[in-house]
């Protein structure tokens, strides 16, 4: 009986806060307590690379010849254009920062508790980039306002905007969640 009322003694003097001492305070403070970032951020990642590499707009001239692209098609086809200012834009902007907002923020879900200030700091930053990664979303607007306003010419959002922008939305909410968490 003894030993039952001492667990149940050490079980709320360990449920207080502070009692654990540092180490486990961090570790009921840290980001990866967050099961919704997580989900969001797990979802994200397949949402992003879909949304990448499914078509995001297709342009129609006439009725005939209708051809589609990709985020990532665009891309490269800045870059085979030569247009390098632009592909450099748009690669930043709609690949590398929203893949680097899933990959760190995962990383600070799962393991950010070990290393709680370079976790905040980098979260810090992503937070504060994060609403640049639906530059691409615009991009593909104004896109399809341009073309629909030509003669002959008509453009169409398909799946891979969509969820290109799904993904980014969730990741930016999961990273905007964790920083507060750090």
């Amino acid at each position: 009986m003894k030993n039952a009322e001492s667990r149940g003694d050490l079980k709320s003097a360990l449920s207080r806060p502070g009692a654990g001492g540092p180490a486990l305070d961090r570790v009921e403070k840290s980001p990866r307590r967050d099961l919704v970032s997580g989900v969001l951020l797990l979802a994200a990642g397949p949402m992003l690379v879909a949304g990448l590499l499914m078509p995001a707009i297709s342009v129609s001239r006439l009725v005939f010849f209708e051809q589609q692209y990709s985020l990532m098609q665009a891309v490269m086809a800045y870059f085979a254009e030569g247009q390098f200012a632009l592909f450099v834009l748009v690669l930043v902007f709609s690949v590398l920062i929203p893949a680097s907002k899933v990959v760190v923020g995962l990383w600070a879900w799962v393991a950010g508790g070990n290393k709680p200030k370079l976790a905040k700091s980098m979260l810090r930053v992503l937070a504060a980039i994060s609403r640049w990664s639906m530059l691409d979303v615009f991009i593909v607007a104004l896109t399809v306002l341009v073309v629909d306003g030509r003669i002959l010419d008509t453009a169409d959002v398909h799946v891979g905007i969509v969820l290109f922008a799904m993904a980014a939305i969730a990741s930016t909410i999961a990273t905007h969640r964790l920083n507060r968490l750090a």
